[in-house]
């Protein structure tokens, strides 16, 4: 996933549409599970910066947050970003200016710009904090750890279920 510089600065002011269609295991080690990526964005090159916008698409595996099962998770979302392209390479007398330059901005040099981090930062940045295998996932059971969408368990739901550290203030209450 890289944009060629020299096509884009040769159409100065035109946008370039680009698509990707890829297996994410093939190009991040974050998702060893694996999914599919599918991206669509335009590029544009207008004065040192290079202005990216678009869309992406990706299916990836995923562990509901109540019953702790795998499923597939499809994430959408837009970006839209701005490359600030530099004609010098790391030089000691450029060092502090890059490190607030960077600080600030997305800065690229050389002939290619790469996108694997930048959107590998997207997918996660866009994964849901909570992710459900369904909206009414009944989760597993506090103590025997069954799974309550499968199946419900035997365990009281009662007064039996005191937390021993809880014990005495039970036997206070009771006694009055």
């Amino acid at each position: 996933m890289l944009i060629h510089l020299p096509d884009i600065k040769s159409k100065l002011g035109e946008t370039l549409d680009y698509s990707f269609q890829v297996e994410l295991d093939d190009y991040y080690d974050d998702f060893p599970e694996g999914g599919k990526l599918t991206m669509q964005f335009n590029a544009s090159y207008s004065e040192g910066e290079v202005l990216i916008t678009g869309s992406f698409e990706a299916s990836i595996t995923a562990l509901c947050s109540r019953c702790l099962e795998p499923f597939l998770q499809v994430q959408k979302a837009d970006f839209n970003e701005v490359f600030t392209v530099t004609q010098h390479g790391f030089d000691e007398e450029f060092s502090d200016s890059l490190a607030e330059e960077a600080a600030n901005r997305l800065v690229v040099s050389g002939d290619d710009l790469y996108l694997e981090e930048y959107v590998r930062q997207l997918i996660i940045l866009s994964q849901e904090y909570r992710p459900l295998c369904k909206p009414d996932c009944k989760g597993i059971c506090d103590q025997c750890g069954t799974d309550l969408n499968q199946s419900s368990c035997q365990c009281s739901k009662g007064e039996e279920m005191i937390d021993v550290r809880l014990l005495k203030l039970k036997e206070y209450y009771s006694g009055s």
